[in-house]
């Protein structure tokens, strides 16, 4: 086939594709086509599944139709068309080995089949991983965790309130909302104030309006206030696929991620990669960018990247990389060179001036490596002192310390990272109600200690992961630490009290120290 003709479309909606326990799930299948019919030959196959309604993935799913593959998105269990219960994650690894080798079986399929997607889209693909479906050839996974626990219901044993807020939101989409509008008011209603619903945390079932929506509410009090240690409850193949790498298939896999994405808190898509590489699977690949969640802008909260010599600036540009890594190992084109296995865009290097957009200039290239983090990295320890300073020199006293009090009613504001925030200023946003000082610098919190390196006279790359060791003790029964990394701009005539721009972050529940 020539990769580089396009075909017209025929879709073919609610096809319902059997699973093994009788349920079946709403699937729209996308046909390359040439005068009003479908093309006769076989073709790979590329499969979406998701939960926000598959409708909303046409343009994705039309778009690699027209390139010639055989294209389908699926309503996840209990989502939208689909039957059965929504359980998120739990069918999913059994779900997704089904869709599949059904889709695989398809009198239009080659046999071959492609997966694909971001966020719970992403998940599901490492989740039907585990299963090793033989049909699969390739995935894309787009900015996911691989462990349900760590990396979405809680950070470093803490809750993780945004996934706690993703729950309700499903909640109004669900189908019970959809046939009662009074539960998805009550439920919009409680999402719409979730700061203050935070705040009266924890939860009680039946004392919220998701009680409205009893299946919705059962898993949201297993999945956050139930079960808040990492139990077997987690170590289901639907929450815990991390644990079951050994069982993913030998296949190409791009994993992609950004550097203020949810996700890539704990560096989850690196580490990932990481231990995939560890267990000698094949083509295992990196892509890591100055991205939010699902985003591709060149400026992100207000800060400009600039595109660096990158040729991904919107989501069109990501959709054709798709296209042509599903070309090289779907249609064994060869021609299309997927590079070296590392790509990753290192932030720095701009001017430092506010643009014209009202953001910084902070800048950034991109940079392809071999492995990951790149050979020839040194690994430097930097040590807190007790004057407030960070350096590489060994503190010469025999014993210091610097105290602070702690209170979990006045929590410290993030402003930073999730979802489409991305890099900012770290002044204090308003958080929980009546917590903190809006607009005043973090660092001038009585409780935020800051360990500061004198100005540094040329650039540093950063590359690999971060480690905080930290010597503590406290009277209370329980504390988080909360460790930022940031460059900090001195003044300047557009920034005159300067810019505290953040690099990475970690955070640690002590009682999960160990």
């Amino acid at each position: 086939m020539d990769n580089t003709k396009t075909w017209d479309v025929i879709v073919v909606r609610d096809v319902m594709a059997p699973m093994r326990d009788g349920v079946h799930l709403a699937t729209d299948l996308y046909f390359p086509a040439e005068n009003r019919r479908p093309l006769e030959q076989k073709l790979p196959a590329v499969l979406q599944r998701t939960p926000y309604n598959k409708s909303s993935c046409e343009g994705m799913a039309d778009f690699f139709a027209k390139h010639g593959y055989l294209s389908a998105v699926q309503d996840c269990r209990g989502r939208y068309k689909s039957e059965g219960e929504f359980l998120p994650n739990i069918k999913e690894p059994e779900d997704g080995y089904d869709a599949v080798e059904w889709l695989a079986k398809d009198p239009s399929c080659n046999g071959k089949v492609g997966t694909y997607g971001c966020s719970y889209m992403a998940w599901v693909q490492f989740k039907m991983a585990t299963q090793n479906p033989p049909s699969l050839v390739t995935m894309i996974p787009y900015q996911a965790g691989i462990n349900q626990y760590h990396d979405a219901s809680r950070r470093g044993g803490a809750l993780n309130l945004g996934g706690l807020q993703w729950w309700l939101q499903q909640a109004i989409s669900s189908k019970e909302a959809q046939q009662n509008p009074v539960i998805a008011q009550a439920v919009q209603t409680m999402e719409q104030n979730f700061l203050q619903w935070a705040y009266r945390l924890p939860w009680r079932r039946d004392q919220t309006p998701l009680n409205a929506a009893p299946q919705y509410e059962d898993v949201a009090f297993q999945s956050y206030f139930e079960n808040v240690d990492y139990s077997d409850f987690w170590r289901q193949p639907g929450f815990a696929t991390g644990d079951n790498l050994e069982s993913y298939p030998n296949i190409p896999t791009l994993w992609v991620t950004g550097w203020y994405d949810q996700y890539f808190y704990r560096a989850t898509t690196i580490n990932s990669y990481q231990e995939m590489v560890k267990t000698n699977k094949e083509n295992q690949y990196l892509m890591v960018g100055p991205w939010t969640h699902n985003n591709f802008n060149s400026t992100i909260g207000d800060v400009n990247f600039g595109s660096g010599g990158g040729n991904i600036k919107s989501y069109d540009d990501y959709m054709k990389l798709e296209l042509q890594w599903f070309n090289h190992w779907m249609k064994d084109d060869f021609s299309v060179d997927v590079g070296k296995a590392v790509k990753v865009f290192v932030m720095g290097g701009g001017d430092g001036k506010r643009h014209e957009n009202g953001h910084l200039n902070h800048g950034g290239t991109w940079h392809s490596y071999d492995t990951w983090p790149p050979k020839g990295v040194q690994t430097k320890e930097f040590y807190l002192n007790q004057d407030g300073t960070l350096s590489q020199d060994k503190p010469n006293q025999g014993r210091s310390s610097t105290t602070y009090t702690y209170d979990p009613r006045n929590p410290v504001s993030s402003n930073h990272g999730h979802f489409s925030l991305g890099p900012r200023d770290q002044i204090e946003l308003p958080t929980l109600p009546g917590m903190g000082v809006s607009s005043m610098p973090i660092a001038s919190r009585p409780d935020v200690l800051v360990f500061q390196t004198p100005s540094l006279s040329e650039d540093v790359k950063i590359m690999g992961n971060m480690k905080a060791v930290l010597w503590i003790s406290s009277d209370a029964p329980d504390t988080d630490f909360f460790v930022k990394l940031i460059d900090v701009y001195p003044s300047s005539p557009d920034y005159p009290t300067g810019y505290a721009f953040p690099v990475s972050e970690g955070i640690l529940r002590v009682r999960y120290r160990d």
